[in-house]
């Protein structure tokens, strides 16, 4: 009888699920219980030693697990039901998708049987599994309970595989607590290939040669975890950095020559047209980034990616080289160093001013709120980690002029949903206990998902909420004023008393009318280390000097064309 391996260990299904994520390190799984994927929860209490975060929605769970993911750099586990349940959490899924960082999304199903039979099983969809599969990475049915194992397997290393993202595993409620017999089950290996210092050469040559280097870094190099690498390659070249939203502080902002996130801006346009060389590691070049693809870029662009599409995909390449962002910068960096290339003493002074002129246009148009923005300067650690709702000050400056200085501390809605600031803030306090997290959230967005103050509450998550409250969706009303001959519908909303909301939940709040009190207020929250909602008066704030009518190109599409 052999006695090696584990396919005499008998366990459930749902134990199968724990076995997997123990294996990689996963200790936090963030979920809603539910008739249908009760056996999980029960497997967990059995097992021990798991966090298990209860969420009130599940595009709450998803949005949670998500940033625990992308600020810690495990996997993120989001635990949701059967039918509605997967269903609301379809836009946060959506929203992990465009954020690239890998996420586990676990969800019940009805018994196996009734699948797809249109009988009216409680909890039922049309095609559960079909929505699934359009939204996430990747998406598995677990048809037979003998298969579980195998199928988690796979679907973490797929949710891992750069470029990552969320894949999703239903499991029929018949199935979850089925005992089954565990296989060893042993994957091979499949180490990154680095290309050979011949086919890196011509790239390292064209490096060399350039006089107007720029490195445009985004989520691809921040999740491969290539700050040092990205950082030495701006210092071997003398380059100017331009970052992506995700990718803010993968270089930190206070060196001159990294300009940040800026590239919708005529100046940094004009800029990257007269680059000689573009390099770019691990960008998606968003239509939102690049006013809609417009910008020129260098006839000499190298791109460095893990995912073959993105070549080519939206600005043409010269050089493309695919893997792992990590490893390649590292053997590039090996040649740049047997070369030498010569300073550029006077292009380093050059990008340096860029860099003051953008931040200087942008403050120009605060007016009142530049006072705002100090205050978070002044008593924001320097780790601390910035989370960005969709909303007028998150957009205009909060997501350009608060200082970055490390990667994985700056979170945003990459799909540009609003109301996810909230749950994404309470995922990356618990990725991150001891750091300082602050969420910058409109009125709008944070009544979207208000129920996981609770959440904060229960977990003993000490965010920072800073809400804007306008009474309104202010970006959408601006762009009503601005292209709507100031006709507004559907933008005017009623604020509750917050601060009053915020203390029912258990949070420390004062609403706020000038900028001294707000960095009064800041101040004792920060350091507080308790949940804390600062509510900023806009009104009695004032109105910016410049009015964000939304994101470029809008208005020739309002219009009857």
């Amino acid at each position: 009888m052999p006695t090696s391996g584990s396919f005499h260990v008998k366990i459930t299904v749902a134990d199968a699920l724990l076995k997997e994520l123990e294996r990689i390190g996963v200790d936090t799984v963030f979920g809603i219980i539910s008739i249908h994927n009760i056996p999980f929860y029960d497997a967990i209490k059995r097992h021990g030693g798991f966090r298990v975060v209860a969420g009130r929605h599940e595009g709450a769970v998803v949005n949670m697990a998500d940033a625990y993911s992308r600020v810690s750099g495990k996997l993120g586990v989001a635990l949701t039901s059967t039918g509605t349940g997967a269903g609301n959490a379809a836009g946060a899924i959506i929203e992990s998708w465009n954020g690239g960082a890998p996420m586990l999304h676990v969800t019940g199903q009805v018994a196996s049987a009734y699948i797809e039979t249109g009988r009216g099983y409680i909890h039922d969809g049309k095609d559960q599994f079909g929505m699934l599969k359009s939204i996430s990475k990747e998406a598995h049915r677990v048809r037979r309970p003998q298969q579980a194992p195998a199928i988690f397997r796979l679907a973490v290393t797929q949710a891992m595989t750069p470029p990552a993202g969320p894949v999703s595993v239903e499991i029929p409620i018949d199935f979850q607590a089925s005992v089954i017999s565990l296989p060893s089950i042993v994957t091979a290996a499949n180490p990154p290939r680095v290309p050979s210092d011949a086919e890196l050469l011509p790239a390292v040559e064209r490096m060399v040669e350039a006089k107007r280097p720029v490195i445009w870094a985004g989520s691809g190099a921040m999740f491969s975890d290539s700050s040092p690498e990205v950082t030495e390659l701006m210092q071997f070249l003398n380059a100017a950095v331009i970052t992506t939203q995700s990718a803010r502080g993968i270089v930190p902002e206070t060196v001159s020559t990294c300009i940040g996130h800026f590239a919708t801006f005529p100046a940094l346009q004009d800029f990257v047209a007269k680059a000689d060389l573009l390099i770019s590691v691990g960008v998606r070049f968003r239509g939102n980034e690049t006013s809609n693809w417009s910008l020129t870029t260098p006839a000499e662009h190298i791109g460095i990616d893990a995912d073959p599409q993105a070549i080519n995909r939206n600005f043409p390449h010269s050089i493309a080289i695919i893997g792992d962002a990590k490893a390649i910068l590292r053997a590039v960096l090996r040649l740049l160093d047997a070369k030498q290339p010569k300073p550029k003493f006077d292009y380093g002074l050059e990008v340096a001013l860029l860099q003051r002129e953008l931040r200087g246009e942008v403050r120009d148009g605060m007016g009142p709120w530049e006072g705002i923005l100090d205050a978070i300067q002044e008593h924001l650690p320097e780790d601390a980690v910035l989370v960005r709702d969709v909303t007028v000050p998150a957009t205009t400056w909060g997501s350009r002029l608060i200082i970055r200085r490390y990667p994985r501390t700056t979170l945003h809605a990459s799909a540009g949903g609003i109301g996810q600031g909230l749950p994404m803030a309470i995922g990356a306090q618990i990725a991150a206990p001891s750091k300082t997290v602050v969420a910058l959230c409109g009125d709008g967005g944070l009544l979207v998902n208000i129920g996981e103050l609770a959440v904060a509450r229960q977990e003993n998550a000490p965010v920072v909420v800073i809400l804007f409250d306008d009474s309104a969706y202010g970006v959408l009303r601006n762009i009503q004023n601005a292209h709507f001959e100031g006709r507004t519908i559907g933008v005017e909303l009623q604020s509750p008393d917050f601060v009053a909301v915020a203390r029912a939940f258990g949070f420390e709040s004062e609403r706020v009318r000038s900028t001294e009190e707000f960095r009064r207020t800041f101040a004792t929250a920060v350091k507080s280390r308790h949940p804390w909602m600062i509510v900023t008066d806009s009104g009695a704030i004032g109105p910016m000097k410049k009015i964000f009518a939304g994101p470029e190109g809008g208005a020739a599409l309002y219009k009857p064309h």
